[in-house]
């Protein structure tokens, strides 16, 4: 027989009330859902849940009450409900059972000394057992948990965010992290597919304007929290930060972005020089962790934005000193920008502008070979000092063998376009005009950048063209035979071969970081149409990547040497779920737990030193109400 206590307090009708609000001087109506209970006291009401504005008819009230209560009940109808009846009750079911769980788990947190785990026998109706409510909540695990250590909390708190933008914020890194979208996806993300809410134990409504508010406050804050992320991640991995990779990368918006101060035309990294750009520009260590970011217009020259990355280091007095080694490629490595490195007394390694030295240049340097771990042929490399700056020659087999494809594969197509032009000559309806044939073959030469290693003759009678050759003149040898080839110049005297180039070869890090936030953080592409939140957007792709290097290094550390997409794969299918059921006593349970976790899920738990269950199960029981008289015999 049930508690008498427990039944009072299901013992109840559901009925719906309408009440009148004001707001500034304006009325408008909203519905609850109320239930009458039976209580030693006489019968009473109790709110159950804040329905809106319920657009239903009036005279439909009652059937909705009532089908809402058979599904708390998991009772079926003798005839069924209207469509549009069922889906509202089912809704508003799911919303009440979501509630009452969120409820128990919060007592048992209060309260250590409820057990809401304790083994508790049902007889059950095994055809009564269903599932809903399907959360994902393994990536959101670690995501939450990384969160937490680099003091998420305490950064925005003295930010003076409230306790709402605090959940919000962690939302969207969270959202960037685990389902990279547009905050309206991420929206639907959070309050259909995810456990994030859960982890958080947050109450915040999530609405699209809530997001976009509050990317806008982080991008505002943007310069202290990445120093305090920087910082953070200094202490928790004993980074040296001996090496300052700096680079620049940009990407595309969908739309015109025609009044916008920062998306420009410019040459795409992505070949996508149809879509207005942004830039990105970037500083990490030689582990990979960020440590400063600028967004700039599309069109800016890379060789005019390292003096401002260089102040902004400068003026940070907890990590970045002269000593540190900036490390740029070719195209940021101008005469002028080496010298304001040395101007502002930094160190540094660069590639060199210049593809080419005179032998004499190199006099007496003897070549050595460097084994390198991803090539059997080595790298062969020779290294003069002069004036206060050491040169190193370098030659990879590998990169030879890489440039030359590239190259033949450029000249395969380059030739194919002048034979079809050629063969076009003597074809009807194709246009033969000196200018127009001049014309196309510029366009040639621009797209596939190998016009300078042809001779092309062109004859012409009345200004029509009546023939093309072309042939392979002495520049395309000499560029086959330098394949492979770069120069690197420092002004760390102290380095060796080996020690300039692999300070050279972590640029692939920075690289490896612009891939990570483009292929698995969303920065590309950008939909927003203003530049607050078009800045905002990536910037939240930045401080992702902040909590996603710890992860990745603590993965590292541990034998887990797999890429972001791959965790997320592995995790997908850790997820929490409602199990509903009708036991024998005619009442509902329902149990929110989480799945238990894979072999592989345990791994990268443990790897990370996270519980392999990061919320506990909790369970409410809905007894079947009874009728008015069966109080009297119980």
């Amino acid at each position: 027989m049930l508690d008498k206590g427990i039944f009072r307090l299901y013992s109840c009708a559901m009925f719906i009330r309408e009440t009148t609000k004001s707001k500034k001087g304006k009325k408008y109506n909203q519905h609850q859902l109320v239930e009458s209970i039976r209580t030693p006291s006489g019968p009473r009401q109790r709110f159950v849940l804040n329905l809106g504005f319920l657009d239903l008819s009036r005279d439909k009230w009652k059937e909705l009450a009532n089908t809402i209560e058979c599904e708390l009940h998991g009772q079926k109808r003798l005839f069924s409900a209207d469509p549009e009846i069922e889906k509202f009750a089912k809704h508003y079911a799911k919303i009440i059972i979501k509630e009452r769980l969120n409820k128990q788990a919060e007592a048992s947190q209060n309260d250590p000394a409820t057990d809401t785990t304790e083994s508790l026998y049902e007889t059950v109706d095994v055809n009564s057992v269903s599932n809903s409510d399907s959360r994902t909540i393994g990536a959101e695990h670690l995501v939450t948990s990384s969160m937490q250590q680099y003091g998420l909390d305490k950064i925005f708190k003295e930010l003076k965010f409230s306790d709402s933008q605090i959940d919000y914020a962690k939302m969207l890194i969270a959202g960037r992290l685990v389902h990279p979208a547009s905050e309206r996806e991420t929206v639907r993300w959070i309050n259909e597919s995810s456990a994030i809410c859960e982890l958080l134990k947050t109450k915040a409504k999530v609405y699209d304007n809530a997001l976009h508010r509050t990317a806008c406050l982080l991008m505002g804050n943007h310069k202290k929290i990445e120093q305090c992320l920087s910082r953070k991640a200094r202490e928790l991995f004993d980074l040296k930060e001996t090496v300052i990779l700096y680079d620049l990368t940009n990407t595309y918006f969908e739309g015109s972005k025609r009044n916008s101060k920062i998306a420009k035309p410019g040459r795409s990294k992505e070949r996508r020089n149809d879509r207005p750009l942004v830039t990105l520009a970037l500083t990490v260590d030689e582990n990979g962790f960020p440590k400063h970011s600028r967004i700039l217009e599309g069109n800016v020259s890379e060789p005019g934005t390292l003096e401002d990355m260089l102040d902004a280091l400068s003026t940070v007095t907890d990590g970045f000193s002269p000593q540190k080694t900036i490390v740029i490629d070719a195209g940021i490595a101008s005469e002028e920008n080496i010298e304001l490195i040395k101007r502002k007394k930094f160190k540094y390694v660069a590639v060199s502008r210049k593809k080419s030295y005179p032998e004499d240049f190199w006099g007496d340097a003897v070549e050595k070979k460097l084994e390198m771990s991803d090539s059997h042929s080595g790298l062969r490399v020779k290294l003069v000092k002069k004036n206060k700056e050491a040169w190193l020659h370098c030659h990879s087999g590998l990169k030879e063998v890489k440039e030359k494809a590239i190259l033949a594969k450029k000249i395969e197509k380059f030739e194919q376009e002048l034979k079809k032009m050629q063969d076009g000559l003597s074809k009807k309806a194709t246009r033969k005009k000196y200018e127009n044939i001049i014309e196309r073959i510029g366009r040639l030469k621009e797209r596939y950048g190998v016009g300078s290693l042809y001779n092309i003759d062109i004859e012409q009678v009345e200004g029509n063209v009546i023939k093309i050759d072309y042939s392979r003149n002495a520049n395309g040898k000499a560029k086959e035979r330098k394949a492979g080839e770069y120069i690197l110049r420092t002004n760390r005297l102290d380095l060796t071969e080996e020690e300039i180039s692999k300070i050279h070869r972590s640029l692939t890090t920075v690289e490896d970081s612009f891939r990570s936030m483009k292929s698995h953080l969303g920065l590309r592409p950008i939909h927003h149409k203003r530049d607050d939140t078009t800045t905002a957007h990536i910037f939240i792709t930045v401080i992702a990547y902040h909590i996603l290097a710890g992860i990745l290094r603590e993965l590292r550390e541990n034998g887990i040497n797999h890429n972001w997409q791959t965790i997320r794969n592995i995790l997908s299918t850790h997820v929490r779920v409602t199990t509903t059921f009708n036991t024998e006593d005619g009442s509902t349970m329902n149990i929110r737990n989480s799945t238990s976790p894979t072999l592989r899920q345990q791994m990268v738990y443990k790897a990370l030193g996270l519980k392999q269950q990061p919320l506990k199960r909790v369970k409410i029981k809905i007894p079947l109400r009874k009728k008015k008289n069966s109080i009297n015999k119980m």
